[in-house]
C-alpha cells in the first residue's frame, strides 16, 4: 500500500464492528503548574450552603497520581497548526488544556520531522505536557510478511535494529527540542488491519523488553496498547523483573475493554507501581452515515454520545485508578477541534462540544494531582463524582447523566474556602461559569441535568 495509509476513522466500519462485537467499546512531575484562566472569583448569586453535605471530600485518603488527559496528532500525513495546538493544550479561554499529546513513530525516518512543530508548540504552550510516541509498524524488510500492513511479526534477528529505531526517534526529537516522555513498543499488537500494523504475543513483547529495552534511552517505555487492555500482552512483562524494570507504563485501548471486564484497576500493574494509561478510543456512532450534526453545538445525539459514552468512560477510568486518558485524533469532526471537512459541518481548528466536555477534566485536573476519596448523600446519588487534590486546590468533576438537575448540592471539604469556581458543559453550554456560594468549608452548586461540570475550590 501507499505510505499514506488510511486512517482508522476512515475504516470506522471495521472498528465500529469491533466495538459492537465487544459490547462497547512513575512518579509525578511536581514542577510548579500554570493554572487555567479561571476568570473572576466565585459568583455568589447562589443560596448559602446549609445543613448536611451532599458530597464530602476526604483528602486524607488518596489514590492514583494523574499523568494527564490528551489526544493524538494525525498519524498518516498532516499535522496541527501552531494555533490548533495552542487551542488544544492552552489553559486560556476557549482552550482545552490537554496535558498529553500522542504521536506516531513512522517506520520512515524522513517523515519524523512532520510533527516537530506541533510537538514543540505543545511543550511550550501547554503546562507540563507529556508526549507519548507510538509505532504502528517496523520497516517492512524487518518483518515476517515483508509488508508494513496486515500485521506480520518483527523478525527476532531485527529486535536490536527495532530498539535502535525507537531510540533514534527519541534522540532525533530530543535534538529538535522535544522530549518524548513515553515511548510505546507497539500500537495494538493484537489488531492486524490492512494499514500499518505489527503482530506480537505477550511473550515476544517481554523478550524484546527484557533483552533490548535498555537500548531506548531518555524516555520511559510503555507496553502494550492492546485493543482492549488484554492482560495477556502485559502480564509476561510485569512478571519478569528485567523486562518490568525496562518499562515505565502500562497502556491499553478501550475498544471492548468494558465488555471484557477490564475497565477496572489492574492489580498486577498496581502491585509493581506501573501506572496504567488508556491511550486510544475512537467512537462516533452518533453520525449514522455522514450527517453534518457535529458542527451543531447543541445537537442532542452528539451530546448524548459525548456524555454517556466518552465522559462516562473517563470517569470510570479515573475510578479504576488509571492515570491517563488519551482520545484518538484531537482534530477531527467528532473530536475536540473541527477539521473543516464539509460533509460533517465543523470549522477547522474551532473547539467542538466534545472538546469542551473533555476539558472539564483536562483543563482543571492537572498532572501531579492526586485523586482523593469522597462520600455522597442520597440526594447526590445520581451524580458520578471524582475529586482531586493538587496545586493547592480541591477539584471535583461531576457528571449528572440523569434528566433532573441536582440543585443546591452542598460540597464539604476539610478546609475553609476562599475562592470557588464552577464550570459546566451541557447540550447548551460550553464550559460556562456557574453560580456558587461559600460558607466556611462548604460550597453550594446547582448541577444541571445531563451535564458535566468542574468545581475548583481554593482554601
Amino acid at each position: 500500500m501507499d505510505q499514506q495509509q488510511p486512517r482508522p476513522d476512515q475504516l470506522r466500519g471495521q472498528r465500529s464492528d469491533l466495538h459492537r462485537r465487544s459490547g462497547t467499546n512513575h512518579q509525578p512531575d511536581h514542577q510548579p503548574d500554570h493554572q487555567p484562566d479561571h476568570g473572576p472569583h466565585h459568583r455568589t448569586d447562589q443560596p448559602a450552603p446549609t445543613g448536611p453535605a451532599d458530597i464530602t471530600v476526604n483528602t486524607a485518603t488518596r489514590y492514583q497520581t494523574i499523568d494527564g488527559f490528551g489526544a493524538a496528532t494525525p498519524i498518516w500525513g498532516g499535522t496541527w497548526s501552531t494555533a490548533e495546538t495552542q487551542t488544544l493544550v492552552g489553559l486560556g479561554a476557549n482552550q482545552l488544556g490537554l496535558s498529553i499529546v500522542r504521536t506516531g513513530i513512522s517506520p520512515v525516518s524522513s517523515e519524523w520531522s512532520t510533527q516537530v512543530n506541533a510537538l514543540r508548540t505543545a511543550k511550550s504552550s501547554g503546562s507540563n505536557v507529556k508526549i507519548l510516541a507510538s509505532p504502528w509498524t517496523a520497516p517492512a524488510a524487518w518483518k515476517t510478511n515483508n509488508s508494513r500492513v496486515n500485521g506480520g511479526k518483527l523478525r527476532t534477528d531485527y529486535y536490536d535494529d527495532y530498539a535502535n529505531h525507537l531510540n533514534s526517534f527519541v534522540q532525533y526529537m530530543q535534538g529538535q527540542g522535544v522530549t518524548i516522555d513515553v515511548t510505546s513498543v507497539q500500537n495494538e499488537p493484537d489488531w492486524h488491519p490492512d494499514y500499518d500494523s505489527m503482530d506480537w504475543s505477550g511473550t515476544e513483547l517481554r523478550n524484546f523488553l527484557r533483552d533490548h529495552g535498555a537500548r531506548v534511552q531518555n524516555t520511559k517505555l510503555m507496553v502494550a496498547e492492546a485493543v482492549n487492555l488484554n492482560y495477556s500482552y502485559t502480564d509476561p512483562t510485569l512478571n519478569d523483573v528485567t523486562a518490568r524494570n525496562n518499562i515505565g507504563y502500562i497502556g491499553g485501548h478501550l475498544y471492548g475493554t468494558e465488555a471484557s471486564g477490564r475497565l477496572r484497576s489492574y492489580p498486577l500493574a498496581d502491585q509493581h507501581n506501573k501506572p496504567v494509561w488508556m491511550t486510544e478510543w475512537n467512537l462516533h456512532e452518533a453520525d449514522g452515515s455522514g450527517s453534518n450534526i457535529w458542527g451543531n453545538p447543541s445537537n442532542q445525539t452528539v451530546w448524548n454520545e459525548t456524555l454517556d459514552d466518552i465522559m462516562r468512560t473517563v470517569h470510570r477510568s479515573m475510578e479504576s485508578n488509571w492515570t491517563a486518558y488519551v482520545w484518538w485524533y484531537g482534530k477531527r469532526y467528532y473530536s475536540f477541534i473541527g477539521d473543516g471537512e464539509a460533509a460533517f459541518g465543523t470549522t477547522a481548528g474551532a473547539p467542538l462540544k466534545r472538546g469542551y466536555a473533555f476539558s472539564q477534566y483536562a483543563k482543571y485536573v492537572r498532572p501531579g494531582y492526586q485523586r482523593v476519596a469522597l462520600t455522597k448523600s442520597t440526594k447526590a446519588s445520581p451524580l458520578e463524582v471524582t475529586a482531586y487534590s493538587g496545586g493547592g486546590k480541591t477539584t471535583l468533576v461531576i457528571l449528572n447523566r440523569s434528566t433532573s438537575a441536582v440543585n443546591n448540592a452542598v460540597i464539604q471539604v476539610p478546609q475553609n474556602i476562599t475562592r470557588a469556581e464552577h464550570y459546566l458543559t451541557s447540550q447548551n453550554a460550553n464550559a460556562a461559569s456557574q453560580p456558587v456560594s461559600v460558607n466556611g468549608g462548604q460550597v453550594s452548586v446547582n448541577v444541571g441535568a445531563r451535564s458535566i461540570s468542574t468545581v475548583v475550590l481554593t482554601p
